[in-house]
């Protein structure tokens, strides 16, 4: 078994439905009943994945003395013209996923520079001990008003490099041939499977 640290259904059924996840155990924390809310307090993607990991891991070993690998992510968009925003404050800079794409098309305008990442960091964690992370990355470019209705997040308005259609429009499956979630959490499982953790 591998538990995700998230309580984002949306984020948790993607990665179930990722290649590298099939025919694993993979639970979400919230089914192990009400865990508290991890501030992502880190200035990089990077500190804020290992900071869910390891206080996820150590809130499940003291409440169910349960000690299986832990695997958290964050994730974001990085805008080029905004300077690398919104960057770790992806999800904070409004309430709603239709709120947080209006706020990022309203600074972006109609700069010409119209180029975006979206970055994944994953990090795995056993009873508090942080054992390694991961980066997953994909660049593309900003639409000027969203397209689909399919993923979550900023997927309406990203388009990634060489695709015509943004992730909204994709689906779930040819998405997650692309997606900075995908490498990231490849890298993640893998790592696992190779040392007999799963």
């Amino acid at each position: 078994m591998i538990v995700i640290a998230s309580l984002n259904q949306h984020k948790i059924d993607e990665i179930r439905a990722l290649p590298p996840a099939q025919g694993l155990k993979l639970k979400g924390l919230g089914e192990f009943g009400d865990p508290p809310e991890v501030p992502e307090d880190g200035t990089t993607f990077e500190e804020n994945a290992v900071i869910k990991a390891v206080k996820s891991s150590l809130w499940l070993k003291r409440e169910h003395n349960l000690e299986p690998p832990m695997i958290a992510e964050d994730a974001g968009l990085a805008v080029e013209a905004l300077l690398g925003w919104p960057g770790v404050y992806s999800k904070r800079v409004a309430e709603t996923d239709e709120q947080r794409i209006a706020l990022v098309l309203e600074r972006l305008g109609d700069h010409f520079n119209r180029g975006a990442h979206f970055v994944s960091y994953t990090a795995l964690a056993i009873n508090g001990h942080l054992m390694r992370t991961w980066r997953g990355y994909v660049a593309g470019q900003l639409t000027k008003e969203p397209r689909g209705s399919s993923g979550f997040g900023y997927d309406p308005i990203f388009v990634a490099a060489g695709q015509e259609k943004t992730f909204g429009e994709l689906g779930t499956e040819a998405k997650n041939e692309l997606s900075h979630r995908r490498r990231a959490w490849t890298l993640a499982l893998g790592y696992a499977r190779d040392r007999g953790l799963i």
